[in-house]
């Protein structure tokens, strides 16, 4: 197991050294300016030559690619991701202010979609293949089908225009108990929307993996010696899907820190997918650059994260290992 895991991180880390090197040098060749950015914030007025010159020897616009991309990943292995373009600040710290609100809205919705999806997958796993399971099988494919600008936009004029239960859009910094409550109230609909779209989700998986412990042989013989059926249903039913759940969690890491462009830019939430769209509407290429790498990166991570977990989790993954 310690040899597998071994030759598995070895690969992550030449995978995102790859995904490091093909997106530097798709950002390099793509064509426009790069210092648009730069002289956006300028209200249009064109950099003199001597800044533009100054400004190319800074970056390293002037070096050949691999010359620039082992600049670039020494700075990087350094915790230095560059200098953002646009606001002039330094990317890290870009990150890390958007960092904090896509954290609280990816948390919430995840866990608001968990909390419902679980219990109704379980449930539907026991009526399976009854007129109610195929009928809840049909709403979820739709429900995660439809496209969730549209559904947070339909909540949107609902919940926020018509009914006026919660904020339209925004995120107020707050502090204290009845803070906490603002924060909530603002947080309530962009998280609902995304809790929705991977209910959908959530729930057929947890139904599929419950429905097909509870139809293996096992589970058969289990009611041959006169377990309960609540008692099966949680060894043959739930706990597989918990199990399974471990390595679908490693890949759903990189949407937590990544965030919902969509949803962030419709509801004009400061977070990492907001940050994503404006850096590529300015040209912005290190911010761009770097959010890519670290996505990638995180989606690596995750993969390997849930391939381990899934190993540790289930004996008989450690078992296919040992035999190889």
């Amino acid at each position: 197991m310690l040899a597998y895991a071994l030759r598995r991180c070895l690969g992550a880390l030449l995978t995102v050294l790859a995904l490091s090197f093909v997106t530097f040098a798709v950002f390099a060749w793509l064509p426009g300016d790069p210092l648009a950015a730069f002289e956006s914030q300028r209200r249009g007025r064109a950099l003199d030559q001597a800044r533009r010159t100054a400004l190319v020897e800074e970056l390293g616009l002037a070096a050949p690619l691999p010359a620039r991309y082992l600049r670039w990943l020494d700075n990087a292995l350094r915790g230095d991701l560059g200098r953002s373009l646009r606001t002039q600040r330094q990317v890290t710290e870009e990150l890390s202010h958007r960092l904090g609100p896509t954290l609280e809205l990816s948390i919430a919705s995840t866990l608001l979609a968990l909390l419902a999806s679980l219990p109704l997958g379980w449930w539907l796993a026991r009526k399976r293949e009854s007129l109610l399971d195929r009928s809840a099988l049909v709403g979820l494919v739709a429900l995660y089908a439809l496209p969730i600008f549209w559904l947070a936009m339909l909540l949107q004029a609902l919940l926020a225009v018509h009914w006026s239960v919660v904020p339209l859009y925004g995120r107020l910094p707050a502090s204290g108990a009845s803070g906490l409550g603002t924060r909530l109230h603002h947080l309530a609909l962009p998280a609902a929307c995304l809790a929705l779209h991977q209910l959908a989700f959530y729930a057929r998986f947890a139904r599929n993996t419950a429905a097909e412990g509870l139809d293996s042989i096992q589970t058969l013989f289990a009611r041959a010696c006169g377990l309960t059926e609540a008692r099966i249903t949680w060894r043959h039913g739930i706990l597989p899907s918990l199990v399974a759940l471990i390595t679908l969690a490693g890949l759903v890491l990189p949407s937590l820190v990544s965030g919902a462009v969509l949803i962030e830019t419709l509801f004009a939430w400061p977070g990492l997918g907001r940050l994503f769209v404006v850096a590529i509407q300015a040209r912005d290429y290190p911010v761009v650059l770097a959010m890519t790498v670290v996505i990638g990166s995180l989606t690596v991570t995750g993969s390997l994260l849930a391939d381990l977990g899934g190993r540790l989790a289930d004996p008989r993954l450690r078992h296919q290992v040992s035999e190889r």
